[in-house]
Formats: structure tokens, C-alpha cells, sequence
């Protein structure tokens, strides 16, 4: 999904709020004209999580601060959903269409993520979780991803979030019941990027003992086909097909043509004008059937 202009006018606006409570604002409009210039000529390749993971650089740099460490808050939300793991596991299993439940469920994870939601709670997740799972799958496009299943060789279901990435094995496990001929592998976060799942939270949740797992090489919130190792590359561009979870895969690997299915909450006004949704309403699309991001409506 290429770089656009409300989503430029986005990353401009947050960069300005992250640095309001500096003193010198000689320095902070030197910071603003860097960002200024950076989004004045865009490259061909940017999109919304290079650009971000650019931007945390540049601003850790210019400021002198750390990188956020997210590893405590990743470890909390992993074991927040294996507390629940046995409980969901129960749930999905005497529902009436186990695998249908599972990717809501692991849709509903998609909340815990904490660079695109102002705020996020331990609170929210499980109520959402537990209460408010209430956004069906599109039936049509269910339907359509039943069969690609059912003809799929190789399988790669990209990851997004800590906690969820518990939701995602459970999803994982059933996928593997029902197609039993097809070879699943995971793909997580390369390298730490925010609180996004990489091989610790797939060791730490179980994951690396029910499919391979292989990191992407990166550290951009998404699958960025531009950054990412020629292994995993490879791996995408052989599967039948990809579940891809989250904004940030969507914005990173929509236009790509692959026989993706994205699944994931609607978290930003961008998203939910694409898709005529809520904050928070789930989404299940393919890659081929999702809407084309070229105009913005007046609304």
C-alpha cells in the first residue's frame, strides 16, 4: 500500500506531538524541517511502517534517547493470553465452526498494538476477547479461503502482535487439523519493532513447537517486501496461500498481487473510510477483492 497523503499528514502530526514536551524550540523546528524534507520527495518503495520505523530512528538520534524497549510488555501480554489459552481453546472447540472462531479470536488479538492505538489496556483486551468478539468473517470471502485451503500446498501465516501471536497459534493448530496436507510456517518480526512478535514471543508462546517459524530479517512493523530477507521472500512469493495479520502487514504488503488474506481490526480514520468501518471493526479481505486506496471521499 503506497504512501499517501492523509497518511503522510498523519506521521507529520504525530512526529510534532512526540515532541512537544522539549524546551528548545529552535531545536524542535529544526526536527520538524528534517521530517518536512523527508516526506517532500517520496521513494517509490515507502509506505506507512517504513516510514515509521525511519522516523523512530531519526528521532531517537536527533534527541539522544533509547529506543523504546517493549520485551517486559511483551512477555506480560504473551502470558496474558496463555493464562487464557486452555479457556479459548474449549470455547472454540464445541463452537459451531472451530476454524470460523479461531480467526475471529485471533483477529480480536489484533488489538494489542500499541503503535497504532493511543492507548491500549490489559482491561480492553480481554473484554474484547472474552465479551465483545462479535464481527463475523465475511461469508463469501470465508468461503473462498475454505477452498484455496483445501487445493493449498504451502501456507505461510505471518504474525503480527505479542499476546495475539497466542491467538494466532491456537488458529494455527485447528488450520492443521482441517488441511492436514498443507505445510504451514510462520513468519515473525526479524528484529524488535514495537510490541510486534518476534522468534522469543514464538518460542516463549509454543508456536516454534506446532510450525516452523522463521524471522523476517527486519524490523519494520509489516511484511516490507523491500527489507525483508531473501529467505522469507521466498517463502511468500511460493505460497498458495498467506494469512496476514494486522494493519501493518496490509499497509506494507497491499499491491503486491499475492494470494493474501489480511485479518485484522481497523485502528486509524484512514482505515476505517477505506473500509467503511468502525474503530475496531474486523476485517477479512483478500488481497485481489480489497479496495483500491486512490481517492479519499469528502465525508
Amino acid at each position: 500500500m503506497k504512501l499517501n497523503s492523509k497518511c503522510m499528514a498523519c506521521q507529520i502530526r504525530k512526529q510534532e506531538a512526540k515532541i512537544r514536551h522539549f524546551n528548545d524550540e529552535d531545536r524542535k523546528k529544526q526536527y520538524m524541517e528534517a521530517i518536512r524534507q523527508r516526506f517532500e520527495h517520496p521513494k517509490d518503495d515507502d509506505c506507512v511502517p517504513s516510514i515509521s520505523t525511519e522516523l523512530k530512528k531519526f528521532y531517537c538520534s536527533f534527541w539522544g534517547v533509547p529506543m523504546e524497549d517493549f520485551t517486559r510488555i511483551n512477555k506480560e501480554y504473551d502470558q496474558l493470553m496463555l493464562d487464557l489459552e486452555a479457556e479459548l481453546r474449549s470455547t472454540i472447540r464445541y463452537s459451531e465452526d472451530p476454524l470460523k472462531a479461531a480467526l475471529i479470536y485471533a483477529r480480536t488479538g489484533n488489538y494489542i498494538d500499541f503503535a497504532a492505538l493511543p492507548e491500549v489496556s490489559k482491561e480492553t483486551a480481554l473484554s474484547l476477547i472474552k465479551s465483545e468478539n462479535k464481527d463475523d468473517l465475511d461469508e463469501q470471502e470465508y468461503r473462498q479461503f475454505c477452498q484455496d485451503m483445501k487445493k493449498a500446498e504451502n501456507v505461510v501465516y505471518i504474525t503480527d502482535n505479542c499476546g495475539e501471536i497466542v491467538l494466532d497459534k491456537i488458529a494455527i493448530q485447528i488450520l492443521k487439523k482441517i488441511f492436514p496436507n498443507i505445510r504451514i510456517t510462520a513468519l515473525v518480526r526479524g528484529l524488535p519493532a514495537g510490541n510486534d512478535a518476534t522468534m522469543e514471543d514464538a518460542e516463549f508462546c509454543g508456536l516454534t513447537d506446532v510450525v516452523p517459524v522463521l524471522g523476517n530479517g527486519n524490523d519494520v512493523g509489516g511484511t516490507w517486501l523491500h527489507g525483508i530477507s531473501t529467505h522469507a521472500r521466498e517463502l511468500l512469493y511460493n505460497a498458495d496461500v498467506i494469512i496476514a495479520k494486522g494493519q501493518g502487514n496490509y499497509e506494507t504488503l497491499h499491491g503486491c498481487g499475492l494470494n493474501i488474506y489480511y485479518l485484522f481490526l481497523c485502528k486509524c480514520d484512514w482505515f476505517q473510510q477505506l473500509f467503511h468501518a468502525k474503530l475496531l471493526q474486523g476485517m477479512f479481505i483478500n488481497e485481489k477483492r480489497a479496495p483500491k486506496a486512490t481517492a479519499f471521499s469528502s465525508d
